[in-house]
């Protein structure tokens, strides 16, 4: 158990036996606490258990709603004029994602490591091992990337946003 601090003066106790009595008392106490926090911890269990049961048909709902959405977009890009789509409940479209692709090989990471030290790109390498800094590394050109043989992988990666406010609160079903 953790040490206790008082806070407050109150009567003082007058001998070894009433200071005992006192620790027999706030052990008592303690586990009153305990059972309590238990009792607690184990309706939040409960409770998280019994909202994720409810919870698991609405996100697999939204997994496929979300998937028919992205392959009709897919389907029909062409016709837009942008990349974000705005719709009466929400918005679609694709953002531009830069993946850095790092070989997995010692020698080869050993290889680039020096290379950047050799471009004087010391904030690209963690050290202890020798490391590539990936954050770090996207800070620079694309093309001077791939000279120190980093891949770089650039996609559009669609994306969907849903206006809750727009959605008129349904009614839950028990």
């Amino acid at each position: 158990m953790a040490r206790i601090k008082p806070k407050d003066k109150l009567p003082q106790l007058q001998s070894w036996d009433e200071v005992d009595l006192a620790l027999c008392e706030i052990a008592e106490h303690t586990r009153a606490v305990e059972a309590i926090q238990h009792d607690m911890q184990q309706t939040i269990d409960d409770a998280k258990l019994q909202a994720k049961d409810a919870s698991d048909p609405h996100a697999a709902a939204i997994d496929a709603l979300s998937q028919q959405v992205k392959e009709y977009a897919e389907r029909n890009r062409e016709g837009l004029k942008k990349k974000t789509k705005p719709l009466l409940f929400g918005n679609i479209g694709w953002r531009k994602s830069t993946k850095l692709v790092v070989p997995r090989d010692a020698a080869k990471i050993a290889d680039i490591v020096r290379l950047l030290r050799a471009l004087g790109w010391h904030d690209c390498i963690k050290v202890e091992p020798p490391k590539i800094n990936r954050e770090a590394l996207r800070t620079h050109p694309i093309e001077d990337i791939v000279k120190v043989g980093v891949g770089v992988s650039v996609e559009d990666e669609f994306w969907l946003e849903v206006k809750k406010d727009a959605i008129p609160a349904a009614e839950t079903e028990v």
